[in-house]
């Protein structure tokens, strides 16, 4: 998600003909492909309506993976929760991985033009290996100051990966795809068949859940961080917890590789352009065939289902949601103004998704307003006063920003601009050696 490869500024064109891309890469163009903003800006928005619970749990990313549900009491909370915590559980996750992918696949087409006589898999990958490295230095600093739930770490490693396998055939590409999906699913599977076990046998006789005395027992130390610490304190807090914030990352990583080649595939395959209407349609129906599964996974408030909701079904509606938004970019919706706003987020993904997650920190940990704790018994309202503020907030920034900026610098956020300046800096540096 970061600003060179899901914010690109030209969109994939035929390539040379000694690096044996895919063969029906689409004509080439100048311009920016508005639906791909569009998908990007949404997803970017969308993971923090996933995120904003952590905000607003009183231990942070910790208590929620012990007790998700603290600060919500009563039926109707509950009810709230499920299905706005459930329409958003991993979704937006994997549209943004989706969008990555075809960010990697702009990428390799725009350096294929370029390429000429070093056209090798080496040449490529020694090309995207600075961009693999920035983004890895925005994840770290994301992940240590900012949100300890980052994702982009993990998508500087799944980004390298996949540089390599888009190298090759759209043959060998799928079979990548098959191959990591294959092995994500079946890890999953045992995985939430391990939480199943220990589910079940914490359930006591009589049917209620055994007092969960397997809490880590720096939980009170995880809530009074968040209440009262300071800047510097959390972020020492992310340290000492890096190796279990870090799982989900690890996790996923086969997930990714998947999903990057999928939507590097898509891409190329057209579903953002006329002829495309028919594989749109086909995105569609499988979202709305996984749907209906995701929304009762979600529900059951286990975990186990609710692994299996985030990390499988949840995939399947993500195509489902880049086939709608695709159907919009080709409509005139997608120049009314929340399609313009959203746009705007797109163009400048990697500034907002940090500055969301930065926004949010001020707002509800005690180095801010201290807002979780000032009010522990209305998370839902807060939550959803929290998101709408920070929404708001970033769409204006976005929009405001690309008002003011030069067009010669295509509009690109803070961020995209300082990781832009830094790869040109490092082209330079090299042709120099040269």
């Amino acid at each position: 998600m970061d600003a060179h490869s899901c914010s690109p500024q030209t969109t994939t064109a035929p390539t040379n003909d000694t690096a044996a891309p895919p063969p029906d890469l689409p004509a080439p163009t100048h311009r920016r492909e508005a639906g791909l903003d569009l998908v990007r800006g949404l997803a970017v928005l969308g993971t923090f309506a996933t995120n904003v619970w952590l905000f607003t749990h009183p231990a942070g990313l910790l208590g929620t993976l012990v007790d998700p549900l603290a600060g919500i009491d009563g039926a109707g909370e509950l009810l709230v929760y499920g299905v706005a915590a459930g329409l958003a559980n991993g979704k937006f996750l994997a549209l943004l991985m989706l969008v990555f992918g075809m960010g990697v696949t702009i990428q390799f087409a725009a350096w294929n033009r370029r390429a000429q006589t070093q056209s090798t898999r080496g040449s490529w990958l020694r090309t995207y290996a600075p961009r693999a490295l920035i983004l890895l230095l925005d994840g770290t600093v994301n992940f240590v100051l900012v949100a300890e739930f980052d994702i982009l770490m993990g998508y500087a490693f799944t980004g390298f990966i996949v540089a390599a396998l888009i190298w090759g055939s759209p043959r060998s590409q799928r079979i990548g795809a098959w191959i990591a999906g294959a092995v994500h699913v079946t890890g999953l599977l045992a995985l939430a068949a391990l939480v199943l076990l220990d589910e079940s046998q914490r359930i006591g006789a009589d049917g209620s859940a055994a007092d969960p005395a397997a809490s880590p027992a720096h939980l009170d130390a995880a809530t009074t961080v968040h209440a009262t610490g300071s800047f510097l304190d959390l972020a020492l807090f992310r340290l000492d917890n890096a190796l279990l914030f870090r799982v989900e990352p690890v996790l996923t990583i086969a997930l990714g590789v998947c999903l990057f080649l999928v939507g590097a595939r898509l891409f190329d395959r057209g579903v953002f352009r006329s002829d495309g209407a028919g594989l749109r349609r086909r995105l569609l129906v499988i979202g709305a065939i996984a749907l209906p599964f995701d929304l009762v996974l979600g529900m059951t408030g286990l975990a186990s289902t609710i692994l299996i909701q985030r990390y499988l079904t949840a995939p399947f509606v993500a195509l489902g949601l880049l086939g709608l938004v695709a159907h919009v970019a080709r409509t005139a919706a997608v120049e009314s103004l929340p399609g313009r706003w959203t746009t705007a987020v797109g163009r400048m993904s990697l500034s907002v998704y940090v500055g969301q997650n930065l926004l949010a920190g001020a707002l509800f940990y005690g180095w801010g307003l201290g807002l979780t704790a000032r009010f522990p018994d209305h998370r839902v309202a807060l939550t959803a006063a929290g998101f709408l503020v920070v929404v708001i907030a970033m769409v204006a920034f976005a929009v405001a920003w690309q008002r003011t900026a030069a067009p010669g610098a295509m509009r690109q956020g803070p961020l995209e601009s300082l990781t832009h300046l830094a790869l040109r800096r490092r082209s330079r540096s090299a042709h120099t050696e040269v």
